[in-house]
């Protein structure tokens, strides 16, 4: 009887200690106790605390390395990406806001005299932007201007309304000389002989044409250049994979260049706004370059990561 007793008891022995038993189980098992001291010894077991789990000594340097490469990774895709894209929306903007110069044509621009020696230019809708240039006369005997007039694809893509007028002033005691300027383009074409006197008694000394600007073509061959003599250099140095990592990053200047001349202005290498051009080449070859600069970093970081290499490593 009293050991059957006991293994009730010792069922119970657990609720008890944690007293979660109710009243009539916890007089039941405290009046077992008074007279079993088998069953006391277990209730002392039971209290006795836990031994803590043995702490694993893992070394955690490894994976928080592989989290930091990932997440550098993460970060270098997002702005790679962005990158590319800004120079694309770059490049199409380029293309549709490139100056188109007009030829002259009679309908093209009106010239009205509107008293004390002063001019009204009045252009036809063709018209979407002008300028009018006061330039300096050698012999200094006339107040000389140069209309230039253009439009763009953007202008006629959005059917943005032409320019209306402009006004050229003489200068005090000289009379008003004004010429329409005439480009060659970059195929070498012109829609006239030469440039076209709007206004006033033009010299016997004949016309004169605007040359398209050819420093585009300098600088390209002059990165071409610089391609070659980092091309070499790599050569020279391909095994020792530090000193070849740092000229893989001076190569990309020039490349980056020659895809911004490509992005902007073709394959040709004269543009009548050489100006406008040289700067969005260079914004379009500092994106270019930042976005393969990003993707080199990418590709080494992945394999120094196969190769067992610090996450932090060159690249």
């Amino acid at each position: 009887m009293m050991k059957h007793e006991c293994d009730i008891v010792r069922d119970l022995l657990p609720l008890y200690a944690e007293k979660l038993g109710s009243e009539a189980t916890t007089e039941l098992v405290k009046e077992h106790l008074k007279g079993c001291p088998a069953c006391r010894v277990e209730l002392e077991k039971l209290r006795e605390p836990v031994p803590a789990a043995p702490e694993i000594d893992v070394d955690a340097e490894p994976l928080r390395r592989l989290k930091k490469a990932l997440l550098r990774k993460k970060v270098q895709t997002v702005l790679c990406t962005s990158a590319v894209l800004l120079a694309l929306l770059l490049s199409i903007l380029s293309f549709l806001t490139a100056p188109e110069y007009l030829p002259y044509s009679p309908e093209l621009v009106t010239v009205t005299e509107t008293g004390g020696g002063a001019v009204a230019l009045s252009f036809s809708g063709r018209v979407t932007n002008y300028r009018l240039l006061k330039v300096a006369d050698p012999e200094s005997r006339n107040t000389v201007y140069h209309l230039e007039v253009w439009t763009s694809p953007w202008d006629r893509l959005f059917q943005r309304p032409g320019v209306q007028d402009a006004a050229a002033v003489p200068e005090s005691g000289k009379p008003l000389l004004i010429y329409f300027t005439q480009f060659i383009n970059e195929s070498g074409d012109s829609s006239s002989e030469s440039s076209v006197c709007l206004y006033g008694a033009a010299p016997d000394s004949g016309g004169w044409m605007a040359l398209s600007g050819l420093a585009l073509g300098f600088w390209l061959l002059l990165h071409a250049a610089l391609l070659l003599l980092l091309g070499g250099l790599w050569f020279l140095l391909r095994q020792r994979e530090g000193a070849r990592r740092r000229v893989e990053r001076l190569l990309l200047i020039p490349v980056s260049y020659g895809l911004g001349h490509l992005c902007v202005v073709g394959f040709r290498t004269a543009s009548c706004s050489a100006w406008r051009d040289f700067q969005l080449i260079l914004a379009v070859g500092v994106l270019c370059y930042c976005a393969m600069l990003l993707a080199l970093s990418i590709f080494y970081s992945a394999k120094d990561l196969r190769n067992g290499k610090s996450a932090g490593g060159t690249a």
